[in-house]
C-alpha cells in the first residue's frame, strides 16, 4: 500500500510539474488561451490531490473489506438478518 501511495504521489507532482511548465510557456508566448490554461492549472491544482486522496481512502476501504471477508467465521464481526422482524409476529 505505501509503494503505490508514493507511485501515485509522484505522479501527481509530475502531472503538476508539467501544467506549471505549459502554463510558463503559454504565458510567457502571449498567447490567446493563456488565461485559460492558467485557470486549467489552478483548478487541476486542486483537483488531483484531493482525486488521489479519495482513490488512496477507496483503496484502504476495500482492502479492509477484503481482509474481513477472508478472515474466519469466528473473526468475523456479526451482520444482522435480513427481514426486520422475528418469526413471532407471523401469522
Amino acid at each position: 500500500m505505501k509503494k503505490f501511495q508514493r507511485i501515485g504521489a509522484v505522479a501527481v507532482i509530475v502531472i503538476l510539474l508539467s501544467l506549471y511548465v505549459v502554463c510558463f510557456i503559454s504565458a510567457l508566448s502571449g498567447g490567446e488561451k493563456a488565461q485559460v490554461i492558467f485557470k486549467a492549472t489552478l483548478g487541476m491544482t486542486i483537483a488531483l490531490p484531493i482525486l488521489l486522496y479519495i482513490f488512496i481512502l477507496f483503496l484502504k476501504a476495500a482492502k479492509k473489506r477484503q481482509e474481513s471477508l477472508l478472515a474466519p467465521p469466528e473473526e468475523r464481526p456479526e451482520e444482522p438478518e435480513e427481514g426486520g422482524g422475528s418469526d413471532a409476529d407471523a401469522p
